[in-house]
C-alpha cells in the first residue's frame, strides 16, 4: 500500500507540508508517534494528518482534533500543520522524491522484537541440551544451552518453559544466577522486607510507625481513614492494603507503603538491589548435567 501526492494533477502542497511517501508500515510507525500527542490516536487525527500530507486538506471535525493534539494552527485564516506535526511526517516517511531514505528508528524496535519472536519459536521447537544444574536458595535450576544461537536457556527443573538467559558461561556462573534471580523474583521488594528497620522506639506521633532503610526512611499512618504513606518533605499518600492484616502483615504493608512513596523506587535501589542479587547468587551450587 502506498499514497503519494499527484503532482501532475492536484495543487501543489503549502510549503509548510512536508510532500512524502507513505507505506503500510510507515502509517504503523506514525500511529505509535501520535500516540505521544494523542494518546487516544483518534481516527480523526490520523486521517487528517495523513489528508493533509496527501492533498493539503483536513474536514472540519480533522482540523479540530488536529488543533486539540497540538499538530495544526490556523494562520492567516487558513489551517496549517505545525513544526511538530511536520517533523513527524518528515521522520515517519520512507524517504523524498530524491529516493533518500528516513532512519527509521522505530523499524529498529520492531526488527528487535521479530529477533526475540524468532528465538522465542526457537525454544518452543528445538528443546535446549541441559548443560548444568543449578541450586539457587534451595530452588534447583536446568541450564540448557541453544548451539543453533550461541546462548543459554534455564527453566525449573520440575519443568516449565525455557527462557533465554543473556549472560553466558564466560560470564560466570554467579552472573548467571544473579540473571536468574531477577527474572524469577522480585528483587526489589524482596530486597526491601529484608533490609528494612522497624524504628518503634522513635516517637513520631499518634498511629504513625518509622521505617528506615540504611538512612532512608519512610513513614505509615493507619488510622479510622485508612493507610498513608510518605517521605520527608512530602505529603501523605494513600496505600491500598484491603486484605492484609495491620499487625500480621505489617512488613509487607511497609514495603507496599515505600513502592507508593518513591513510585521510582526500583530504579532508586536499583544498584544496591543488583549487588544484593550478586551476594545471593555468589553461593549458587552448580552441578554438570549427567548427575541430574
Amino acid at each position: 500500500m502506498q499514497t503519494k501526492t499527484d503532482t501532475a494533477k492536484s495543487p501543489s502542497p503549502a510549503p509548510n507540508v512536508p510532500t512524502r511517501f507513505y507505506t503500510t508500515g510507515d502509517f504503523v510507525d506514525l500511529i505509535n508517534a501520535l500516540r505521544e500527542f494523542d494518546p487516544g490516536a483518534a481516527s480523526h487525527t490520523l486521517v487528517g494528518l495523513l489528508r493533509m500530507a496527501s492533498e493539503n486538506t483536513a474536514t472540519p471535525v480533522e482540523q479540530t482534533a488536529l488543533r486539540i493534539a497540538g499538530l495544526g494552527d490556523i494562520q492567516s485564516k487558513n489551517f496549517v500543520l505545525t513544526d511538530a506535526a511536520k517533523d513527524l511526517l518528515y521522520d515517519f516517511s520512507t524517504g523524498d522524491y530524491s529516493g533518500n531514505v528516513r532512519p527509521g528508528r522505530y523499524r529498529e524496535n520492531v526488527a528487535a522484537k521479530e529477533e526475540e519472536a524468532e528465538e522465542t519459536d526457537y525454544l518452543k521447537s528445538d528443546a535446549p541440551e541441559p548443560v548444568a544444574r543449578l541450586n539457587i536458595g534451595g530452588t534447583n535450576y536446568v541450564i540448557g544451552e541453544l548451539a543453533a544461537l550461541d546462548m543459554l536457556a534455564f527453566r525449573l527443573e520440575s519443568g516449565g518453559e525455557w527462557h533465554h538467559l543473556s549472560n553466558t558461561v564466560e560470564d560466570g556462573w554467579s552472573s548467571i544466577a544473579a540473571e536468574i534471580i531477577a527474572a524469577t523474583r522480585d528483587t526489589t521488594r524482596e530486597y526491601i522486607r529484608m533490609h528494612m528497620i522497624h524504628r518503634r522506639n522513635v516517637n513520631v506521633g499518634d498511629n504513625i510507625r518509622l521505617f528506615d532503610l540504611y538512612g532512608f526512611e519512610w513513614f505509615i499512618r493507619i488510622d479510622d481513614q485508612g493507610c498513608f504513606t510518605r517521605v520527608e518533605g512530602r505529603n501523605w499518600e494513600p496505600v491500598n492494603i484491603d486484605g492484609l492484616d495491620i499487625e500480621e502483615d505489617l512488613g509487607k504493608i511497609a514495603v507496599n507503603a515505600i513502592m507508593v512513596a518513591v513510585p521510582d523506587a526500583r530504579e532508586y535501589f536499583k544498584d544496591d538491589v543488583d549487588q544484593w542479587a550478586r551476594r545471593i547468587a555468589a553461593g549458587v551450587m552448580v552441578m554438570p548435567a549427567f548427575n541430574m
